[in-house]
């Protein structure tokens, strides 16, 4: 790699470090009369290896922290020596030592080194994930499942990616990941929009939520057609095909019509209200949490299969960021590790 006066002016990360230690562009000496060299080029392992002869003042032993044989590293320092116009190293048989123009060199080439490692360094994690933005949309019932432990894990893979959480509804999801806003949506069912890619993560039990007074809590579970004469309470979402539509559809194949008694815009909000026996509702068994006073939940089955309910990961095929890559590969092996072993 070369460093010239064009590629330094067009170089897209210069910190002040770079800025302070102009060595890429202009070297002053003073060592036969004060005299300015104008750098054109120069290499990197140039100055590497005059950095480690610098550190141990012993080309053979340089060498060998270079695994390099020693006479391509003195032709190295020779060149870098003629490069600049001015001798670094004192050689005799007896000793190798730094020159005055030598020392002043490593003094202000260390730190620039140093700036492009860690430049490199950076490039090479945020291209693999580890560095970036994340921003992650899902409604609230999903913070109630196994959402908490995927972002704890991330974190902890990935500590130097911000992640970005936002509430919302599915409809303000799909939107903010049409504009760019969100780089992915967490979502409990699927749209209509084409220019989405909908991914299933996995199926979460339904269970069926109501007030200690309703007859059916003395049950350790209960079948959909049981519901059938029990007042329902649906959040409908905001966009098509929502979570309530599922359900609607899911009685139906029970054989009936579900009543509505009342319609909220969220599942806790459904819960809460089970939980003052207004009726009854469908939820996430993960939305236990909650922790309601009064509320009771029962596993939910359609003949001998457990309800359940599935978690789409929702983005934009075309804006895949290396980001987002490392975040779906560990949402895909956490949701298969606790996925249930007969969804619906």
């Amino acid at each position: 790699m070369e460093l010239t006066r064009e590629k330094w002016h067009n170089f897209p990360y210069r910190p002040n470090a770079f800025r302070q230690h102009a060595l890429f562009l202009q070297i002053w000496c003073d060592s036969a009369g004060q005299q300015q060299y104008d750098i054109q080029t120069m290499k990197l392992s140039q100055i590497r290896y005059f950095v480690v002869v610098a550190e141990e003042l012993h080309f053979g032993r340089a060498a060998r922290r270079l695994h390099r044989s020693q006479p391509p590293v003195s032709r190295q320092i020779r060149l870098l020596e003629e490069e600049l116009g001015v001798e670094l190293f004192k050689r005799n048989t007896q000793s190798v030592t730094l020159t005055h123009a030598g020392k002043v060199f490593l003094r202000e080439i260390q730190p620039v080194l140093n700036t492009i490692e860690h430049a490199t360094d950076a490039a090479k994690r945020a291209a693999a994930g580890h560095i970036g933005t994340l921003s992650i949309g899902m409604t609230a019932s999903i913070m109630f499942g196994i959402l908490p432990r995927i972002l704890t894990e991330f974190r902890q893979r990935y500590p130097d990616v911000v992640v970005n959480l936002r509430l919302a509804t599915k409809a303000e999801q799909l939107a903010a990941v049409k504009e760019c806003r969100l780089s992915v949506g967490l979502v409990r069912s699927l749209s209509q929009d084409p220019d989405l890619c909908h991914e299933a993560l996995l199926d979460e039990p339904l269970e069926v939520a109501m007030g200690p007074s309703n007859p059916l809590a003395a049950k350790a579970q209960i079948q959909l057609k049981d519901l059938a004469n029990e007042g329902f309470i649906l959040y409908r979402g905001h966009s098509p095909t929502s979570v309530a539509d599922k359900i609607i559809s899911a009685c139906h194949t029970a054989g009936f019509s579900p009543r509505i008694v009342q319609e909220t815009d969220d599942m806790q909000s459904a819960a809460a209200l089970a939980a003052l026996g207004i009726g009854v509702t469908l939820i996430a068994s993960s939305l236990k949490q909650l922790g309601l006073p009064g509320l009771v939940c029962r596993p939910v089955l359609q003949g001998t299969v457990p309800l359940t309910i599935r978690l789409y990961a929702v983005y934009m095929r075309s804006e895949i960021s290396t980001e987002l890559t490392a975040f779906l590969s560990l949402v895909r092996i956490m949701c298969q590790a606790n996925q249930p072993e007969s969804p619906v």
